[in-house]
């Protein structure tokens, strides 16, 4: 009968097929299908590519700014009475020390000078009479005395005759340039009355402030690099380092000097200073490197047992190819590609970068 009806013996091979498919699920490891379960549960790792970097001993240094400025600078005055009658040197012109700049009249001081000079000689004599007079008992000691006192007078007179013309004569008191000059032939100068103004430009001196946490590291003699605007870099010394703080600020001023013998500096210009304070361990990154984390701090994210570190940035220096940082341990895989996908604490799945290491 069931011969006769072949679909019903296909229909029950079927039913038994699927029995024994259902009986093999039933009765199979239930481990099996847990750990398939929590295979295609689990979320794939982030790939990373980082960079071995090693860090290595950078100077610290601290970074001021100020204006090249003259070693000296003085206003000349004049010392005598009367008019200006010769201009020997003018603006901008470089002086040395002593070298006359202007002439004043010297009116009637050469025919007082002779006057005064002949009254000294005649009370040299009176007081040499006198002493000797006096030695064999024919004159007072009360004389004696006049006549050294007025002796010492016209001493004290022809001294200051001299003094005065030489004075008409208006010197340099150093080396340097002359800035300004105030006067013409023809001005009538009175005693005090500005004439010249003279700046001494070696060395240049370049002054700034430390804080009190920097200042320790400091001394006189020390080198400081100075950049100038253009790009131009100069070595200079510290000459003077202030013991005392400004009340104010709680800072300490410190002098750069700049040798300057060759006059090719001028005074005025904008300059950094740097002046190396002590040596860390450093390394050396871009700004393609830093990354923010979730409280928006700039930082560096690099890798460490498969997890991500967040370093702030800690800049130590700053050169024209990078940033020198410190805080990191003296070998670091810093992530190059893929820092921004990334948090604290995230594991992830890193590839070296080919540029090497560093």
């Amino acid at each position: 009968m069931l011969s006769k009806r072949p679909w019903i013996i296909s229909l029950l091979l079927a039913l038994g097929l699927a029995a024994w498919l259902a009986s093999g699920s039933i009765n199979g490891n239930p481990g099996d299908d847990k750990e398939a379960s929590k295979e295609s549960k689990a979320p794939a790792l982030i790939k990373v590519r980082v960079k071995t970097m090693h860090a290595r001993p950078v100077d610290q240094s601290v970074a001021l700014y100020g204006r090249t400025e003259p070693n000296r600078r003085v206003t000349i005055k004049a010392e005598v009475d009367g008019r200006v009658v010769e201009i020997l040197k003018q603006r901008g012109e470089p002086v040395e020390t002593g070298e006359a700049l202007l002439k004043i009249a010297l009116n009637d001081r050469p025919q007082l000078l002779q006057h005064a000079k002949a009254e000294l000689a005649q009370r040299q004599l009176e007081y040499e009479g006198a002493s000797s007079l006096n030695t064999k008992g024919f004159q007072g000691k009360a004389e004696v005395a006049r006549m050294k006192a007025l002796l010492k007078e016209s001493q004290a007179r022809v001294a200051a005759l001299q003094r005065e013309i030489r004075n008409t004569v208006i010197r340099a008191p150093f080396a340097g340039i002359m800035l300004e000059r105030n006067v013409e032939v023809g001005d009538y100068l009175s005693v005090g009355a500005s004439v010249a103004t003279i700046v001494d430009l070696d060395p240049l001196v370049v002054r700034g402030d430390v804080t009190q946490q920097d200042v320790p590291y400091l001394h006189v003699g020390q080198q400081a690099t100075m950049t100038l605007a253009s790009g131009e870099k100069h070595v200079g010394k510290i000459r003077y380092l202030s013991s005392v703080a400004d009340e104010e600020t709680n800072t300490f001023r410190v002098e750069v000097a700049l040798d300057n013998s060759d006059g090719h500096l001028l005074g005025g210009l904008s300059v950094e200073l740097q002046i190396p304070l002590k040596q860390i361990q450093a390394i050396k990154i871009t700004p393609a490197l830093m990354a923010l984390n979730e409280a928006g701090v700039i930082g560096i994210k690099w890798v460490k047992d498969g997890k991500v570190q967040f370093t702030p940035i800690d800049v130590v220096r700053s050169d024209s190819d990078g940033t020198w940082i410190r805080g990191l341990e003296d070998e670091v895989q810093v992530i190059t590609v893929g820092q921004a996908f990334v948090r604290e604490g995230d594991t992830v799945e890193i590839s070296t970068d080919q540029s090497g290491d560093s």
